[in-house]
């Protein structure tokens, strides 16, 4: 004993390593390729889209309300009617610059371009500069302007205004390929006279910094055309930060530029404020989309440099992520989850990446950080992991209860000794091995129970408590004319609405029946086929007297109901119709011994006639209606014109003597189906019988040969009083004549219509009746068209 024991373990290690290689295998593929993909999406940022969504939101986040140190002096529509047509004159602006002055600003920027000299107003410059000089601190903008594919300039101010102003500044923005304003670089230049933003000019020249000297290129620089006089030169670039704006409905402080000069501003206005001069009408064009979150649509430049002028004084400076930076923020939140998804349950899992989303995310909006990451890869990866993750767990889950489920339903050569219980794994693969070791344990029960309910002759169903089908039998799987793999599942309340109690017509599986009270259902009932059945359900309980499902077993009782029906209407036929006419005939004899008189006019014969007559047609159409439900089906070829066209020829004299023309209407050439001759000549014969019977005199009576996609319709049309639509019911019942109180000169027994409906079924088709008061009727025996395949079928058979 003790020497078997080592051999075991060593059997089983391996086998416990293989299951958990196995089992690891999928989540080690997963966090490989999710790694891979988000570190892909990370360098290379292929959604600069969501990128740029997401840290709109963040910048949102971090925005602060419109400070009330800054005010705009707006060159707006209103100043553009009072003054004239733009540019203005240099004097008007440096009237402008000490009316601002007066009040004692911190600084003034002014943005508007003076690259070039006043040729109409040449003393205009040196007004301009004298008026910067008293002011104190005025900062000037100046921009890279493109002369042609390979030529470029700097558009300075003139070196009459630039020695007067106190900084000089760049005026450009970063437009981003959605064609938003999010950024700008804070140094931008040639390598000979780089220049800070103009709002970091304004800032410096107010702390009394002064004029910016050029800077040395940089190592980063971004190559450019070179110029046109042909000396290569380069246009840098540097420390790209991204524009923080402000939020709320309000707005900085803006007066119009005309109202300044009028003097309708407020006496401190400027006073210890940051001023900055610039157009905001919108035909002078100084206006760009960007992504302010209370402010869509276009923005000036110069409110735009409002906007950073605050974040600079409030020293937020937001810088966008170095590569690196993005991939250690995005990959460290998918790997916590990764890991997570090792050993959580799913809504711990879902909580764990609910909290990564949310802190990665989060990150974005924290002022201490100051770095816009680009979070769109992590984002991504974290919401793909649990789907993905789930598809492989949910699917190894399914090819397990699907194994598990053909080792309940299919035969098991012997028994297992024992059930190796496995604890590696998460929790699905807990929950599968516990499902694994129930199943071997209840798979002898399931055989033996199948087995006992598999041979039972009548159709039976085990249900479970919410009564879905569990098993089913090879009876119920006849009577339903399913798989049991079809039947399986499906709810027993849809399997067995048709069955009607034959006592009042109530449905005796009512949904939800199997879902209330536990009592017994039984009783007799009839399907929608007609057939005539015993039910019985009863619940059933477990060994904890709990209750476990249902059992329901159907009896067919069909032949039996149908020989009792046929015997009732024989004796009825007997005991009542066939005894009639003879009844009859004896009163009119007895009334003729007794009152020879009554009979003087010879009337005595044609009325025993008469009731002969009838009792012979009972007797007839009592047998025809048997033959046609007993008889033998003898198949053949045949063609319903030919047959039609016979019948007719058949009825010629009964026609001609009632002046009745029977005409043959739409017919086709040849209409093949397959039918018993004798059965369908004797229903064709009824209907055009009955048809002749209700024609009146001098009338047509229409006989037509149809087709539709799938049957033949043989119709045939009389003038006579027609049917009332609520009596038509009543057409197919035995020994019933409707009309026979409004036309009794009208001769028959009542079973006509019943033969035809009868003959008819058994060549799987139907009757139709098209008929109203006093509108005629029309009556059509659908019948089948044959396949090819039944026709070589037939052939064949009449040729052996």
């Amino acid at each position: 004993m003790s020497s078997g024991s080592p051999r075991r373990t060593a059997d089983t290690a391996p086998s416990d390593r293989w299951r958990w290689a196995q089992r690891r295998g999928p989540w080690l593929l997963l966090a490989v390729a999710l790694v891979l993909l988000v570190s892909g999406l990370s360098l290379t940022q292929p959604m600069p889209r969501a990128d740029r969504l997401l840290q709109d939101s963040a910048r949102a986040a971090l925005a602060a309300p419109p400070s009330n140190d800054i005010v705009i002096v707006a060159i707006d529509e209103k100043s553009l009617d009072a003054i004239g047509r733009w540019p203005w004159r240099r004097a008007q602006h440096a009237e402008l610059l000490r009316a601002i002055s007066a009040q004692s600003p911190k600084c003034i920027g002014f943005d508007v371009l003076s690259a070039e000299r006043d040729a109409s107003h040449a003393g205009d410059d040196a007004v301009l500069a004298d008026a910067m000089r008293d002011s104190g601190c005025v900062v000037l903008p100046t921009a890279l302007q493109i002369l042609g594919q390979r030529s470029q300039q700097e558009l300075r101010p003139l070196p009459v205004l630039a020695e007067a102003a106190a900084g000089i500044g760049h005026v450009h923005l970063s437009v981003d390929r959605d064609g938003l304003a999010r950024s700008a670089y804070a140094r931008e230049g040639f390598a000979e006279s780089m220049r800070p933003h103009f709002v970091i000019a304004l800032r410096d020249a107010a702390a009394g910094a002064g004029a910016s000297a050029p800077s040395a290129p940089l190592p980063d620089a971004e190559p450019a055309a070179p110029a046109s006089d042909g000396v290569q030169r380069t246009w840098l670039r540097r420390d790209f930060e991204a524009i923080m704006f402000t939020r709320g409905p309000a707005r900085f402080r803006t007066v119009s530029y005309v109202d300044v000069l009028r003097g309708n501003v407020d006496p401190d206005a400027f006073r210890n404020r940051y001023v900055l001069v610039g157009t905001t009408a919108p035909g002078l064009g100084d206006a760009h989309a960007n992504s302010a979150p209370n402010q869509p649509g276009l923005m000036p430049g110069v409110e735009i440099f409002a906007n950073m002028l605050q974040a600079l004084l409030a020293g937020q400076h937001v810088k966008f992520a170095a590569p690196w930076q993005n991939l250690l923020f995005n990959l460290g939140p998918l790997l916590a989850a990764l890991f997570g998804v090792l050993w959580l349950r799913p809504l711990g899992v879902t909580a764990l990446i609910g909290a990564m989303l949310a802190l990665q995310l989060g990150m974005l909006g924290q002022p201490s950080v100051n770095v816009l990451f680009a979070p769109a890869a992590g984002v991504a990866g974290l919401l793909a992991l649990y789907p993905l993750w789930s598809h492989m767990r949910l699917s190894a889950a399914i090819r397990y209860l699907r194994r598990g489920t053909d080792e309940l339903l299919r035969d098991v050569g012997r028994r297992p000794t024992s059930a190796q219980r496995y604890v590696v794994g998460d929790f699905l693969d807990r929950q599968m091995d516990a499902t694994r070791a129930a199943a071997t344990r209840m798979r002898d029960v399931h055989r033996f129970v199948r087995d006992g309910i598999d041979h039972l002759p009548d159709p039976t169903l085990t249900l479970s408590t919410e009564g879905r089908v569990v098993l089913a039998n090879v009876a119920a799987q006849r009577y339903w004319q399913h798989d049991a793999s079809e039947i399986h599942g499906q709810d027993a309340h849809g399997l067995l609405a048709d069955i009607r109690s034959r006592n009042n017509g109530a449905r005796m599986m009512p949904k939800g029946a199997l879902l209330g009270e536990l009592r017994a259902i039984a009783g007799e009932g009839e399907d929608s086929m007609g057939r005539a059945v015993l039910l019985r359900c009863v619940p059933f309980f477990d060994a904890g007297d709990e209750h476990a499902g249902w059992m329901v077993s159907l009896v067919d009782i069909t032949k039996m109901r149908r020989a009792q029906s046929q015997r009732d209407e024989a004796l009825r036929f007997i005991s009542h119709d066939a005894r009639e006419p003879s009844a009859t005939i004896l009163t009119i004899i007895e009334l003729a011994r007794e009152r020879p008189e009554t009979f003087a006019d010879g009337s005595l014969l044609e009325r025993i006639e008469r009731q002969a007559r009838t009792g012979l047609e009972l007797a007839d159409g009592f047998v025809n209606l048997a033959r046609a439900e007993a008889e033998p089906f003898r198949a053949e070829l045949l063609d319903l014109v030919a047959l039609l066209q016979q019948t007719i020829d058949d009825s010629w004299a009964r026609a001609r003597r009632r002046q009745v023309r029977i005409v043959l209407v739409k017919a086709l050439d040849e209409a093949q189906c397959i039918a018993d001759r004798n059965l369908l000549m004797r229903a064709l014969a009824n209907v055009l019988s009955n048809a002749l019977k209700y024609s009146p005199s001098g009338a047509d009576l229409e006989c037509s040969v149809q087709e539709d996609e799938r049957n033949w319709r043989v119709a045939f049309r009389d003038h006579g009083p027609g049917i009332p639509v609520e009596l038509q019911s009543q057409l197919f019942q035995p020994f019933h004549r409707l009309n026979h109180e409004a036309h009794p000169e009208v001769h028959g027994v009542g079973l006509g219509l019943l033969l035809v409906r009868t003959v008819v079924q058994r060549h799987g088709g139907s009757v139709e009746i098209d008929s109203a008061q006093g509108a005629g009727c029309i009556v059509t025996l659908v019948l089948p068209k044959p396949t090819s395949v039944e026709r070589e079928a037939l052939g064949s058979h009449e040729e052996s």
